[in-house]
């Protein structure tokens, strides 16, 4: 029988399973995540036992909270290292337990491979590998450093992994026709369209469906981008009080709500202010599905969506007029000069291009951009509910790569635009020199406004802690080995409109060789008008804080009355 080293087993069985680049260092878990989101299907990291796997448990963090396919290959020491509890360095105590840090990430997994034999290695790697895909979170491979060259079976690779979750036909067809005829005997039903549709790898039958079915289509923060925003059903991103205007009185109108996908943290609901009544609500969710708060279990939704596709009966499905939206309204800062929060996102939704991938890092951006309108094929990414600042530029990295393998493959490939906070660079900010090494190619629009606006709006607005220390950005890319005079030529600042205007109007801009980076210099106490609504759910003291502290609070219920 032919046999393989497991180290080299490990690494065929990944590869086969679409990953073909692996990352390491203090911020590959957000680079694997990015990846992953980008790729569709799963990316993996690399660290050493303790420092690294520890260093690495708030990047795998967001991606269990966010259900992203992410593997962890830990390297450990050797048996006999472990069995004699040796003072190995990374280790705790005089008597260290070199096993203590696997207890760490439990919470933080759905699966786990402890390896300390080559007798069952491969079984275990490949149970492992298929729950991070079946279950969409991340996995963890513990390997120690002696069974790296251990050989095992190598047939087991002339097999491809099964990836899909095992669905019975029948509970499936099941919960699909129970979601049709609610649909049939409704009156003025809506979709509601969130991000675990692309997570479960279901956005593809989603686009056939909301085509199929013609029916009012809403989305929320983080589902953006799934359904082409100009698609002719498509009204608008729903956020429950932080909507824009005419959108909840639109939506609430429905005597059926198909929600799918759906994540409802306070980030991605408005404050938890978005309606859902449970007798007007078919839940499609990834495992189960819930028609008027009867459940049906065992429906994966990708499953349940092909089953919807081929099932439905399209003359049955009511016509629904389509909701007018009042038109969006004029903000009083809109003859201003200098780049404001009304104006920036809109500008930016004019220059980005079909299958771009946008990110909003957690702050300013993450509010802001739901304004803008994307092209076709738009990937927007934020960490909308875990929230980790720092997050967003690892993760463009990792996207960077994912698109660089993608048009190896022949896929269409857009731009990585990654807009964060000044703030928010400082803490993964030695990313940018590893997207200069690579060679790759972001946008990077940072926004400079004098530190944590996001933490200002929400609590000191004035307190030094909200403060960071000033940098002059011009020097970030020579700092990072960037040749001195290209560095010179790919940093632009930006203070006033017409300034970004020039800059977005630039070929080398918007057509990047290499890393571009745009300062946009913007008001510490300027904030997205959604952010804003958001922290008014909290209540009239809450308004009261930020209208004293000079904060502009948009009045929705007032303008929609």
């Amino acid at each position: 029988m032919a046999t393989i080293p497991l180290g080299r087993y490990l690494w065929e069985r990944i590869h086969q399973c679409g990953i073909d680049h692996i990352f390491g260092g203090l911020n590959a878990a957000y680079a694997t995540d990015g990846y992953a989101r980008t790729t569709g299907g799963a990316g993996c990291f690399v660290t050493t036992h303790g420092v690294g796997e520890l260093s690495a448990l708030n990047g795998v963090a967001g991606s269990m909270t966010e259900q992203v396919k992410s593997i962890h290959v830990v390297g450990q020491t050797s048996r006999k290292m472990q069995k004699n509890c040796m003072m190995i360095h990374h280790s705790i105590g005089f008597n260290p337990d070199h096993n203590i840090f696997n207890n760490a990430s439990k919470a933080f997994r759905v699966a786990a491979a402890e390896i300390q034999s080559e007798e069952g290695a491969t079984e275990e790697i490949d149970r492992v590998l298929r729950e991070c895909f079946v279950k969409s979170r991340p996995v963890y491979i513990f390997l120690p450093i002696d069974l790296v060259d251990k050989h095992v079976p190598a047939k087991a690779l002339e097999t491809p992994l099964d990836l899909k979750p095992v669905a019975d036909e029948k509970k499936v067809e099941e919960a699909a026709n129970a979601v049709l005829d609610a649909l049939y005997a409704s009156k003025n039903p809506s979709i509601f369209v969130d991000c675990l549709v692309q997570r479960y790898q279901a956005d593809a039958e989603m686009r056939e469906l909301v085509d199929k079915l013609a029916i009012p289509i809403y989305t929320s923060n983080m589902g953006k981008g799934i359904i082409d925003e100009n698609h002719p059903q498509y009204v608008g991103l729903y956020n429950g009080m932080p909507s824009g205007p005419g959108v909840e009185a639109a939506y609430i109108e429905s005597d059926l709500m198909i929600v799918v996908g759906n994540l409802p943290s306070d980030t991605n609901s408005g404050g938890f202010t978005r309606q859902a009544p449970a007798e007007k609500i078919v839940a499609i969710d990834a495992e189960n599905v819930t028609v008027k708060e009867k459940t049906y279990p065992e429906g994966p939704i990708k499953a349940v969506l092909r089953k919807l596709l081929d099932s439905v009966s399209t003359d049955k499905v009511p016509q629904v007029e389509m909701p007018k939206l009042p038109e969006r309204p004029l903000e009083d800062d809109r003859d201003s000069k200098l780049i404001t929060q009304s104006w920036v996102w809109h500008r930016l939704a004019e220059f980005l291009k079909p299958h771009d991938v946008i990110f909003g890092e957690t702050g300013t951006a993450a509010f802001g951009i739901p304004d803008a309108t994307f092209p076709p094929h738009t990937q927007w990414i934020t960490q909308t509910y875990y929230g980790s600042i720092g997050y967003a530029t690892p993760a463009a990295f990792g996207v960077e790569v994912a698109l660089t393998r993608n048009e190896a493959q022949g896929k269409p490939r857009g731009r990585t635009i990654l807009v964060t906070g000044d703030g928010s660079l400082m803490l993964t900010v030695q990313e940018v020199g590893n997207m200069v090494k690579q060679g790759l190619k972001p946008i990077i629009i940072l926004i400079n406004n004098a530190g944590y606006t996001i933490e200002r709006v929400i609590h000191g607005a004035r307190q030094s802690y909200n403060d960071i220390v000033p940098f002059d950005y011009s020097h970030m890319l020579p700092f990072f080995n960037m040749d001195e005079s290209e560095a010179r030529m790919n940093f632009h600042r930006a203070e006033t409109k017409a300034g970004l205007e020039e800059i977005f109007g630039l070929e080398h801009v918007r057509k990047p060789k290499t890393v571009q980076v745009v300062e946009v210099v913007m008001d510490a106490m300027d904030v997205p008008w959604r952010l804003s609504t958001q922290i008014a759910t909290r209540g009239p003291a809450a308004v009261k804080e930020m209208e004293e502290a000079g904060f502009k609070v948009r009045q929705l219920q007032k303008q929609e009355s």
